[in-house]
């Protein structure tokens, strides 16, 4: 039974005394569509025990009440090892996931559970956090209190102690921390396990909990702190209400280890620990995500929501590059050629072995792949000052996205005294340096940094300290551990190999030989030299490299009176007067650092300042938007200088100017440089926006359709021209002239090895343009339109191309008609915490179509010109065929565009190319233009048509045929049958029997591949396994059990 509290919007119930009137979301929010939806939530059957205030109020609207319903009815569950059950909110940004977790939280702090501890990944959220439960109406009943108030100070002081109840909020990296207790250092996360007690059945929240993820389950090893914190934190506390917020956890199917409480591995399920959950996910590839939601869903333990981008429009802009711009990168792609020799060089030469080679190589690209990132940001400064400038004469706002901020690059090159410098500090040009400094093969620091490594070995079960070394400074020591990339991309097999690794058995002993030493001296200073070389050639290359992206941004503006930055940077360079340039701290005299941010979103929302520059690490959960209750309601500009790796996380940063509120929708603007990588990065985003409702912005009105190529096909386009570069294909449009010159130089940057693999799509493409990004702008150039020609070509194959990945079996695809015959079976688990229903249908699919549907779906309502009932001219025998007509889409743009038709059959339903007026009226006639057609009942005569191609091909029924072609048959006639298919789809809970499923499957069939397939029928919506059905009685049997 639905609950009351779910009901349309200002539908009233009476429940005691009270009037409830539940009130529509300010904004319309969709859900994603993918099969996931093809499931129904559970019923309800818990009650809400808010207060009328809270309802009435329309501080939790009807779609967040009901994220509030199913969450609290989850945790009424057990899961087999007696843990309470958890819940999983996966709504896109905007949506009000705040506000629902508030809910959440007052809910049962009314039922008399008054603690509540809430995470989050920075201290900035906590004043969202104060904000939402506030919204609610329960600020004065329910406190937020920082775990570490004073987190800046040398005292630590911790808030459990004097808290009795309300809402302890914490940031992920608080919960390792030592706080000071009155008597001993605790880590925080004791503190909280004493503070909540043993029988604990408050609730926690895990806000943007895929961050701690990436837990390695197949061993003791790897396993850091944070994610061990949450993790023993829910073990500790097994009766805690939990709640896990994260738009990209299930898009992300790595990223949800520590969502033990969903009940998805573990006792009683199929797979032993995450670890096997993980390896099963595989199976699914694209649609595995998919595939855990539509599971979750039908457990009730999961919702997942999207505002619509419906007024949302965006644009994406192609940059032409400066000649200045394009000097500068080219000089920058033969010193990386140059840099690539020199390492060559200098590794033959200290005759390293082949462990090392591939640390020090990997360390290389590494900063190759960084240094050129930087290069594409910069690339699109410039114009995004421009565009930025003429938003804000328009009276908008502008927002400018990033993910890095390269400040850790930036505090390596600040002097110590603090005096002034005469240029800004480019990032890229230090990136190049400290690679050099650091990881040349004749680098003090890089032997430093594998002794250390060296030193983490295990010896009787205890870990060694490692050593210090001589001469070595506190700040030297540091800088070693500065690139964020080192304990990243070294694979862990080889960490412990000597930098210096000669070949020889003997080494050991012939450094001790004065021979030897001498020997190695010698190599050192020749490898020093080179290295030498190279810092000079880049401090010469330096002075024409672009400098920080968001300083020059800031100073492009005028400064930061004029410029919010929501960032984690702790200072900025500044140009004074002099024209000399300064660090400066980002804290203001009365603002502390850890205010700044809050500050400064202030001042954007109230109007002070129209730009904002904001980070990844700081646009999670904050709202930039045109809120009606803000000062500044003007509309937002979101211009975007880098984008992250997925759309999932994309759509998570717009969400700081697209939410719930607003006055006005915002504008997308992606920057595309003729650079590799870049446009595929822009096509992701702008796909999923285009699949959400967001409509593109054209720059002129001749620029023909708005339709962005898939990234599917721009992908296939990439491998197939790479794979004709490389000779293994045959080319199917011409090279470039310069063939022979591009190909040249992606050997050079390691694209084409000597023994050339066929390339196929995958995770592979990525790798490829970013080696690409390192070859001059006009090969660059060439290539990118080389890839265009190629798509063009090849979109249709790319699209039916998916590469072993499994794919969604569409049986109501084209309007084909779809019946359910039968319910084979319907069984309940006896599952104690989860009752799963599992059903095998059986679906008839008919590849024609019956009058009542073509009435229903496709006949014009109102009799349009042109459009409607179709007659054969001329009828053969006595016969006429009949066709319905429907206008589909205007091909070329504006008025004067080609008008296209949709033709559909009673044989064979909708065609599926259109067709133009003139090439339909060659053989067909509307019914309103002749008066004796006008006599013709058309559904007596779509009948017919309609019952006789069920078994008579088209030769048969026109010609009257019986040659020995169209006879009955193994090769009779196919020509206009009307194919009717009988799927049997097994629904429902199959996720966790995937295998068992499999193993039956195969056991009758070994080469069978398994199939995921949807179908509308009768406006209910099935998603599951397509059967075989000579393993249908064995299925039954297992499913019985």
């Amino acid at each position: 039974m639905a609950n009351p509290l779910l009901l349309p919007f200002e539908i009233k119930k009476e429940k005691s005394k009270d009037e409830f009137i539940v009130r529509d979301h300010p904004s319309t929010v969709i859900e994603t569509p993918s099969i996931f939806n093809y499931v129904d939530l559970p019923d309800t059957s818990y009650i809400l025990d808010l207060p009328s205030e809270t309802i009435n109020s329309g501080g939790l609207s009807a779609i967040q009440l009901e994220t509030i319903i199913y969450s609290c009815q989850r945790h009424e569950q057990k899961l087999s090892d007696d843990s309470r059950a958890g819940f999983l909110i996966g709504d896109g940004a905007g949506v009000g996931k705040g506000r629902v977790a508030a809910g959440v939280i007052l809910e049962n702090f009314i039922r008399g559970r008054k603690k509540s501890i809430w995470f989050s990944i920075s201290t900035d959220l906590k004043y969202d956090a104060e904000r939402d439960l506030r919204d609610i109406g329960c600020a004065d009943k329910i406190a937020v209190h920082a775990v570490n108030k004073l987190k800046n100070s040398t005292a630590r002081t911790v808030v459990t102690e004097s808290t009795k109840e309300g809402v302890i909020f914490c940031t992920y990296s608080d919960l390792i921390n030592e706080l000071s207790s009155s008597a001993k250092r605790l880590l925080c996360l004791e503190q909280l396990l004493k503070w909540c007690g043993p029988n604990f059945d408050g609730v926690i929240v895990f806000d943007e909990c895929h961050f701690t993820d990436d837990i390695n389950f197949s061993g003791s090893t790897n396993k850091k702190k944070i994610e061990l914190a949450v993790l023993q934190l829910q073990n500790k506390l097994p009766n805690a209400r939990i709640v896990y917020i994260s738009t990209t956890a299930v898009s992300e199917p790595h990223s949800m280890a520590s969502m033990v409480r969903l009940g998805l591995w573990g006792q009683d399920t199929p797979f032993k620990d995450f670890g096997q959950f993980l390896e099963n996910v595989k199976n699914f590839g694209a649609i595995a995500g998919d595939m855990i939601a539509m599971e979750m869903r039908q457990r009730g333990s999961y919702v997942n929501r999207q505002l619509s981008f419906k007024d949302v429009t965006y644009q994406v802009v192609d940059i032409c590059q400066l000649p200045k711009f394009m000097r500068s990168y080219n000089n920058s792609t033969k010193l990386w050629l140059h840099l690539q020799q020199s390492f060559t060089e200098a590794a033959e030469l200290m005759d390293l072995g082949q462990k090392t080679q591939k640390i020090m190589w990997t360390f290389f690209w590494s900063a190759h792949h960084r240094f050129f990132r930087c290069l594409c940001i910069s690339a699109k400064v410039t114009h995004a000052v421009k565009l930025a400038s003429e938003a804000i004469k328009r009276g908008e706002s502008v927002v400018i996205g990033l993910q890095s901020t390269g400040e850790a690059y930036t505090l390596q090159k600040i002097p110590d005294d603090g005096i002034a410098m005469p240029n800004f500090v480019s990032t890229a040009k230090i990136i190049m340096q400290s690679l050099v400094e650091k990881h040349f093969p004749a680098s003090d620091n890089l032997q430093l940094l594998a002794d250390a490594r060296n030193n983490k070995r295990t010896v009787g079960g205890k870990r060694k300290s490692v050593r210090k070394t001589a001469g070595t400074s506190k700040k030297k020591k540091n800088e070693l551990t500065d690139d964020f990339s080192c304990d990243e991309i070294i694979d862990s097999s080889y960490v412990s190999a000597p930098i210096f690794d000669y070949h020889s058995d003997s080494a050991d002993s012939k450094l001790k030989d004065e021979e030897a030493d001498e020997d190695r001296r010698i190599k050192l200073e020749k490898a020093s030299v080179i290295r030498q070389g190279l810092l000079e050639k880049i401090e010469e290359l330096g002075t024409v490299l672009p400098p920080n992206w968001i300083d020059q941004l800031i100073d492009e503006f005028g400064g930061s009176e004029n410029v919010a930055e929501i960032s984690s940077r702790k200072g900025r360079l500044v140009q004074k007067i002099n024209g000399m340039v300064q660090y400066e701290q980002r804290s203001e005299k009365d603002i502390p650092l850890e205010f700044i941010n809050i500050r400064e979103r202030e001042r954007f929302m109230n109007g002070e300042k129209k730009i904002a520059i904001v980070s990844a690490a700081a646009s999670c959960g904050i709202s930039l938007h045109a809120d009606r209750r803000a000062k500044n309601q003007s509309r937002r500009i979101y211009i975007s200088l880098e984008l992250p790796n997925s759309a999932e996380l994309a759509l998570q940063q717009f969400g700081c100017i697209h939410r719930s509120n607003q006055a006005k929708a915002p504008e997308f603007i992606f920057l595309v440089p003729e650079l590799a990588g870049e446009r595929r990065s822009a096509l992701i985003v702008a796909n999923r926006l285009q699949f959400l409702g967001a409509s593109i912005k054209n720059q002129s009105s001749d620029e023909g359709s708005t339709k962005l190529e898939e990234t599917s096909e721009y992908d296939s386009a990439v491998v197939d021209a790479m794979n004709v570069i490389m000779g293994q294909k045959s080319p199917v449009v011409p090279v470039p002239a310069d063939y022979k010159d591009i190909r040249a130089a992606l050997a050079e940057v390691g694209v084409i090895p000597n023994v050339v693999p066929l390339v196929k799509v995958g995770k592979f493409v990525p790798d490829i343009l970013n080696r690409i990004s390192g070859i001059p702008v006009d090969h660059q150039a060439t290539l990118l339109q080389y890839f265009n020609g190629v798509r063009s070509k090849i979109s249709n194959r790319g699209k039916t191309e998916r590469h072993n990945c499994m794919t969604i079996l569409d049986l109501h695809l084209h309007n084909k008609c779809t019946h359910r015959r039968n319910v084979i079976l319907k069984v309940t688990s006896k599952n104690t915490f989860d009752s799963a229903k599992i059903y095998l249908h059986e679906i008839e699919v008919d590849s024609g179509m019956d009058w009542k549907t073509a009435e229903e779906k496709w006949l014009p309502k109102s009799r349009q010109a042109k459009e409607g009932i179709y007659f054969s001219k001329e009828g053969f025998y006595g016969k006429r065929d009949i066709i319905i007509v429907r206008s589909t889409e205007i091909v070329g743009g504006g008025a004067k565009g080609d008008l296209k038709y949709t033709v559909i059959r009673p044989s064979t339903g909708v065609q599926l190319l259109p067709q133009s007026l003139a090439e339909i009226t060659k053989k067909y006639i509307p019914q309103i233009s002749l008066p004796k057609l006008a006599k013709i009942e058309p559904k007596w005569l779509w009948d017919f048509h309609y019952n006789a191609s069920k078994n008579v091909c088209i030769h048969d029924y026109w010609l009257n045929t019986k040659t020995k072609n169209h006879n009955k048959g193994p090769e009779e006639c196919q020509e206009g049958l009307r194919s009717c298919a009988t799927y049997k789809i097994l629904a429902g809970s199959i996720f966790l029997l995937w295998k068992e499923i499999e193993s039956i499957i195969r056991e009758s069939n070994p080469q069978w591949k398994m199939q995921i397939a949807r179908v509308l029928v009768d406006s209910s919506k099935i998603v599951g396994i397509v059967i075989p059905d000579n393993c249908e009685s064995h299925l039954i049997a297992f499913l019985t059990k």
